[in-house]
């Protein structure tokens, strides 16, 4: 098998300041909170773009989202209203990117619509530390690795 080198691991923030503020979560967000693995995967860019200018473009694009979708970028948090209660922190902390590579190929990994426990070697950066418990306000509400 081949191995998944970590490139670098960044905090992506707000590329503007963005006002900090309490979001409340209604009783159907909260029976939403979950944290969920998803995967999306494509074909390498044919261009001559490398792959350091990409996760450049990335980030940058990431950060103008992330003053329009400021929660985003926030923590959930227990309420200060109410006990028993979430809401989000919008406080610009940002969302985890990861920026790895390897030399395998997906094919190697056979069906990939389907769910496959051997695809998860391939985010394997985004779940670094994870075996500890985490406290709610430092896990960011959005992650992802490229």
């Amino acid at each position: 098998m081949g191995k998944i080198e970590l490139v670098e691991k960044i905090v992506v923030v707000p590329e503007q300041p963005t006002p900090r503020k309490r979001m409340f979560l209604s009783n159907i967000d909260l029976s939403l909170v979950v944290y969920q693995d998803s995967a999306s995967f494509f074909d390498p860019p044919n261009t001559q773009m490398s792959f350091s200018e990409i996760c450049s473009k990335l980030y940058s694009a990431l950060g103008k989202m992330l003053v329009q979708y400021d929660f985003m970028a926030g923590r959930l948090v227990p309420s200060l209203e109410e006990t028993q209660r979430f809401e989000i922190d919008c406080n610009g902390a940002g969302i985890v990117v990861a920026a790895a590579r390897t030399d395998r190929k997906l094919s190697e990994f056979g069906v990939i619509s389907a769910p496959n426990p051997l695809l998860r070697e391939l985010v394997v950066f985004l779940h670094e530390g994870c075996d500890q418990e985490t406290d709610l306000k430092e896990k960011p509400l959005a992650s992802l690795q490229v």
